[in-house]
């Protein structure tokens, strides 16, 4: 694994890995989705900051966008509406809070495909990146405009 300037990126693997951008502040917590996305074949950048966030998506294609809502620089909910609006192609927005409404409705409004309210069983995140990386094998390529 290799951090640059605060940013985790574990380098590209195989093809069919999922590419995932990980937006989380608490430098535990991810750590421990590193490892465990890293786990399930996921090809992880992580970072602490909404802001840088915004940045690499503008710059990189990633699968799956997955994020807290309460950062400290920037809102969850508006670090969803930049990355979507400085995409590319379109990641999966996929939210992990600790945050209930109005948040959860917030993270939906700018554009989120899932949210799940912490605490969250591992396994039902891990399912859900399943069915992220069934959905472009299917397609026969990366995601598209959804």
């Amino acid at each position: 694994m290799l951090f640059i300037g605060g940013v985790q990126d574990r380098g590209r693997g195989r093809a069919d890995e999922l590419r995932v951008l990980l937006v989380e502040d608490s430098s535990d917590v991810r750590e421990v989705f590193t490892l465990l996305l890293g786990s399930e074949g996921v090809d992880v950048v992580a970072t602490g900051s909404g802001c840088e966030a915004v940045k690499l998506a503008a710059r990189t294609d990633f699968d799956v966008v997955l994020t807290d809502l309460g950062l400290p620089d920037i809102p969850g909910d508006v670090v969803i509406r930049r990355v979507l609006a400085g995409s590319r192609r379109r990641p999966r927005i996929i939210v992990v809070t600790g945050y209930d409404e109005p948040f959860v409705s917030r993270a939906r409004q700018a554009g989120a495909d899932l949210v799940f309210i912490k605490p969250i069983l591992w396994s039902t995140l891990a399912d859900a990146l399943a069915a992220v990386r069934q959905s472009i094998r299917l397609a026969g390529d990366r995601l598209t405009a959804a």
